[in-house]
């Protein structure tokens, strides 16, 4: 310690190469220099010229020693101070170095974040603009099959207003007819009266003439009404040829699903032959229904029947070449019971097919014996006043009025048969239609689960059935008025 109570200070190295700054020869020029060095720093000078010793100034010289102590201790500390600040400033520069690092990563992976929801925005962009459009197809394609049903439902309307026409017209005609044979009898004038077909006068109306032109009636009715059951025998036929034909189809599908490396040859030019296919089929569709339209209905039944079941076989082996494409992709993926059991089902389809068939055909049978029996009866029942005419001519009229009236509620009953006739035949063709329509639709899953009936049987009940039948419709009646309706071409398929 020192004499003034500060740490002494190690001894330093001298500055200077000088060994000794202050000699005995060189005292005066070093006071001299040591002065104006302690005057520039601001302190007090250790000697002075005016004193005129050589002596120094002892207290002088202690002060300014102590003062330069102190000018140093504060230099090292400001230098203390400015390392401090140096190494401060070096470790925020650092840190700030490594935080703009670190905002630099995450400025990349925000890009990178924005860019892939900026991608999937535009996916879902173009996926909703997809849907779009596909919603307005589908709201074209609903909107053309309204139209469609709507033409169809009026055209429809415009067929049973006008069988409605033509079933007054005729009915008109009976009451004319029954009338003027009323009016005959009592010797008056008849009005609309029609000649013969072959233009040559009538002859007298006399009793015999009468019954001639009756008997002449009753065989035009029976003839017409074999050469009707001659015409339904050959539509039978001729369901049964389509029915064959259906069947050789459909075991010509069988075999073909027995093969599936055949038709997996050449998987690279498979989708060019089923697109040409598919549009050879559109085209061959679209001729045949215009064919069947233009057709009678009998005809628009067979072709409707073959088109249908063409287009069954020709979904039945798009359906195949699906399956055969999946197994080569996937063979695991769809397994064989489904396709027994489709070939299961259309052969159930088929056989109830022949049984309403062999059905029909022993009505036909029952149909055509019965005639025979039934022609004493009707003309006992056309003709009780004829063989029992009296001599008297009010019993005469009493008789054809009584059975004026028995005719009159025969052909009441058969109107009123035959309007419920027409009434179910009407609800079995709209439900015939909508299914149809439901089934030839574009949107329809085909993986769904089977109906209560499928589109073959319906088809099969609206066509063979005994109640909805257009070929045995009239059958059901066998009063007098309905044997003056079987004449009519228009009657046969009501």
């Amino acid at each position: 310690m020192s004499p003034l109570g500060h740490p002494s200070q190690s001894e330093e190295p001298p500055l200077s190469g000088l060994t000794w700054f202050c000699t005995e020869d060189n005292v005066l020029e070093c006071r001299s220099y040591v002065n104006q060095e302690v005057s520039s720093l601001g302190l007090r000078a250790v000697w002075t010229p005016s004193d005129g010793a050589l002596e120094l100034n002892v207290v002088a010289v202690l002060n300014g020693m102590y003062d330069l102590i102190q000018l140093h201790r504060r230099g090292l500390r400001a230098l203390d101070d400015v390392e401090e600040e140096r190494l401060r400033s070096c470790s925020n520069a650092d840190f700030l170095q490594l935080s703009n690092t670190r905002l630099k990563g995450q400025l990349e992976l925000s890009k990178r974040e924005n860019s892939s929801l900026l991608e999937r925005e535009r996916q879902l962009q173009l996926k909703v603009k997809n849907l779009q459009s596909g919603l307005k197809n589908e709201k074209e394609e609903v909107q053309r099959l309204q139209n469609i049903v709507a033409s169809r439902a009026s055209q429809y309307t415009h067929d049973i207003k006008r069988k409605e026409r033509e079933f007054g017209k005729l009915k008109e005609r009976l009451n004319q007819l029954l009338v003027d044979k009323k009016e005959k009898k009592q010797a008056m004038e008849v009005l609309n009266y029609i000649g013969r077909a072959d233009g040559k006068r009538s002859l007298w109306k006399t009793v015999k003439t009468e019954a001639r032109h009756e008997g002449e009636m009753y065989r035009m009715l029976l003839s017409d009404y074999d050469a009707r059951q001659r015409d339904l025998l050959l539509e039978n036929a001729e369901q049964q040829k389509v029915l064959q034909q259906m069947k050789r189809d459909m075991v010509s599908l069988l075999p073909s699903t027995t093969h599936p490396a055949r038709r997996g040859e050449e998987p690279g030019h498979a989708p060019t032959q089923e697109d040409s296919e598919d549009e050879d089929e559109v085209f061959e569709s679209s001729k045949e229904e215009e064919e069947a339209s233009r057709g009678d209905p009998r005809e628009k039944l067979t072709n409707s029947i073959r088109l249908k079941w063409r287009k069954l076989k020709s979904h039945l082996e798009r359906l195949d070449s699906q399956v055969q494409v999946g197994e080569e992709t996937q063979p695991d993926s769809i397994p064989l019971e489904t396709h027994e059991q489709e070939m299961e089902r259309l052969k159930l389809e088929i056989q109830q097919c022949r049984d309403v068939i062999q059905s029909q055909q022993q009505l036909l049978q029952q149909r055509l014996s019965s005639p025979c029996e039934e022609e004493p009866s009707l003309h006992s029942a056309l003709m009780p006043g004829e063989r029992g005419r009296p001599g008297d001519e009010w019993r005469m009229l009493e008789e054809q009025r009584t059975h004026f009236e028995k005719e009159r509620r025969a052909f009441t009953e058969a109107a009123i048969r035959l309007s419920h006739q027409r009434m179910i035949f009407e609800e079995d063709r709209a439900t015939w239609l909508k299914h149809q329509f439901l089934n030839l639709t574009p949107f329809t899953d085909h993986n769904k689960p089977q109906m209560t009936k499928s589109k073959s049987e319906l088809e099969a009940a609206s066509v063979f059935s005994p109640e909805t039948s257009p070929g045995c419709q009239a059958l059901q009646t066998q009063s007098t008025a309905d044997l003056y309706l079987l004449p009519t071409p228009e009657n046969r398929y009501r």
